[in-house]
C-alpha cells in the first residue's frame, strides 16, 4: 500500500527561529513539557564540538533570525551553558535569549551571579517560565528573583516572563513556595472545571500534556482525526527545535527527525522516511492504519484528546519494533514520571 496520499514534495525549508536543547534533563517534570524533560532523563549533555557544529550549520542558513537555547533545563551545567552562549557569538549566531525554570535561583546573590555572567559570555537576553505547571515543582520565590535579577542585569528589553498573567496569579498565592495544580486551580476558583487553567496558561496538547493535562480536553476517538494532515506542522521552521545529538524536529514535532546538522536539508521520501512521509499526507490516522496493519497497533479504547496524542500513542507503539530510525531520541518514547490527575478519575 501506498501511504502518500498526494504528489507532495516533502522538504525541510530554510531555518527561520528555533531553539537548541542543551539536554533532556531537568529538574522538573512538568505536566505541559513538550519534550518530557524531567529528572529522569539521561544525564546527557550536547558536547561543545556538537555545538559548535550545530552553530556552524546555522550559520549558513540564509533566513536564520534567531536561536534561543533551552533544554531541559540548560542551566543544571552552568559552566557548559556559558561554553554554549561564547560559541554562538563566535559563530555570528543571533541568541534571542535563555529558556529557564529559574529553579537554580535560590537566593539573589546566586541569581545575580549567574544572569552577569551570562550576560558577559555574550547572551543579552532572559526568558523566565512562570507558569501553574513549574509552579508544582519551583517555589515562587525562585521565579521572583529570576526575574527581579534579570531585570537588573538585562533590563526591561532583554526580561521575558512567559506568561505574566501566570506570574501574576503566582504571586498572589500564598507561602511564595510550590503548590500542587489542583489547589492553585482552588485558589483561583477554577478547580470546578480544570480546563481553566488553560486560560493562564495555554498549552499544546502534545508531548506530556495529553497525559498530565488529559482532563482537560474531550477524548475522541482517532476517526476524528482522519481527515487531518501534519503537512504544515511538520515543514513549519518557524520554531523549529535542535537537540543535544544534533537531530531536527520541525514545527513542535520532538521526537520525530528526518535531518540533522549534518544534513538540515536532506531529500525525504516515502521509501527512506516513511513515518514523517505518512504523517504529512495522511496524518495521524494514516499512520495508525500503518501500525495497524503492519505491527499490530490497536486504538486505545479511551480515545485520544487531540491529534498529537493520537500521533505519540502510534508512535510510542512504532518505536519498540526498533525499525523506525526517524524516531529518535529512543528514550523519548521510554517509560515516563507519573502525574497525578488534576481531579480523581
Amino acid at each position: 500500500m501506498t501511504w502518500s496520499a498526494a504528489a507532495v514534495r516533502l522538504a525541510v525549508p530554510p531555518l527561520v527561529s528555533g531553539g537548541l536543547l542543551l539536554t533532556y534533563r531537568c529538574s522538573s517534570a512538568c505536566r505541559h513539557c513538550l519534550v518530557r524533560g524531567s529528572p529522569a532523563r539521561p544525564d546527557t549533555w550536547i558536547d561543545p564540538d556538537m555545538a559548535d557544529r550545530a552553530f556552524a550549520a546555522l550559520a549558513r542558513e540564509s533566513c536564520l533570525e534567531g536561536i534561543h537555547l533551552a533544554g531541559g533545563e540548560a542551566t543544571l551545567r552552568m559552566d557548559l551553558l556559558l561554553d554554549v552562549v561564547r560559541l554562538a557569538v563566535r559563530r555570528g549566531i543571533p541568541l534571542d535569549y535563555l529558556e529557564t525554570n529559574a529553579g537554580w535561583c535560590h537566593s539573589r546573590e546566586v541569581a545575580l551571579d549567574g544572569m552577569r555572567r551570562l550576560r558577559e559570555a555574550g547572551l543579552r537576553a532572559v526568558l523566565v517560565s512562570a507558569s501553574p505547571y513549574h509552579n508544582e515543582f519551583i517555589p515562587f520565590h525562585a521565579t521572583r528573583l529570576a526575574v527581579e535579577a534579570a531585570l537588573e542585569v538585562f533590563g526591561a528589553r532583554g526580561t521575558f516572563v512567559y506568561t505574566s498573567l501566570a506570574y501574576e496569579m503566582l504571586s498572589a498565592l500564598p507561602g511564595d513556595g510550590r503548590h500542587p495544580l489542583p489547589r492553585q486551580l482552588e485558589a483561583w476558583g477554577l478547580d470546578g472545571d480544570p480546563r481553566g487553567v488553560l486560560r493562564v496558561y495555554p498549552v499544546v496538547p502534545g508531548g506530556r500534556a495529553v497525559a498530565g493535562l488529559r482532563s482537560c480536553w474531550t477524548a475522541r476517538p482517532a476517526s476524528a482525526y482522519r481527515s487531518i494532515d501534519c503537512y504544515q506542522d511538520l515543514t513549519s521552521t518557524s520554531h523549529f527545535h535542535l537537540d543535544p545529538d544534533g537531530n531536527l524536529f520541525t514545527g513542535l514535532c520532538v521526537g520525530l527527525a528526518v535531518a540533522t546538522i549534518d544534513d538540515l536539508h536532506p531529500d525525504i521520501t516515502a521509501g527512506a522516511h516513511p513515518l514523517f512521509d505518512c504523517l504529512a499526507t495522511a496524518g495521524p490516522h494514516g499512520l495508525m492504519r500503518l501500525a495497524a496493519e503492519r505491527h499490530g497497533f490497536v486504538e486505545r479504547p479511551a480515545g485520544y484528546v487531540s491529534r498529537c496524542d493520537l500521533c505519540l500513542d502510534v508512535r510510542g507503539h512504532l518505536a519498540g519494533t526498533g525499525l523506525y530510525p526517524e524516531l529518535r531520541p529512543i528514550d523519548f518514547y521510554g517509560p515516563d514520571v507519573a502525574i497525578p490527575p488534576l481531579r480523581p478519575e
